[in-house]
């Protein structure tokens, strides 16, 4: 595995993963007295949070699908380079009593 590979799968273990659960279990604060509704500073900040880690998901699974192409690629490359060996007999099983 080469030094860039090792680096993404460091970066996917590193994003810490947004559950279904925790998005459910988020609670935003209410307003002051005299105002209605949810205080909009959480709201947004919980926004940016999740926005900024789907384009970080989205960023390591692209650059994860770039390298398993390159692989897939080179794997491809390595076995048309390989020659195509050919048995003795053609391929037809002889009876060696």
């Amino acid at each position: 595995m080469n030094a860039r590979a090792v680096g993404v799968t460091r970066a996917v273990r590193r994003l810490s993963r947004l559950r279904p659960e925790q998005v459910r279990a988020v609670r935003f604060g209410r307003t002051r007295l005299g105002r209605r509704g949810l205080a909009e500073e959480q709201v947004y900040a919980f926004v940016r949070q999740v926005v900024d880690e789907l384009i970080a998901r989205d960023a390591a699974e692209a650059s994860l699908r770039e390298e398993n192409s390159r692989l897939k690629g080179a794997l491809r490359d390595w076995q048309a380079r390989q020659p195509r060996s050919r048995p003795d007999n053609a391929g037809h099983w002889t009876d060696s009593r």
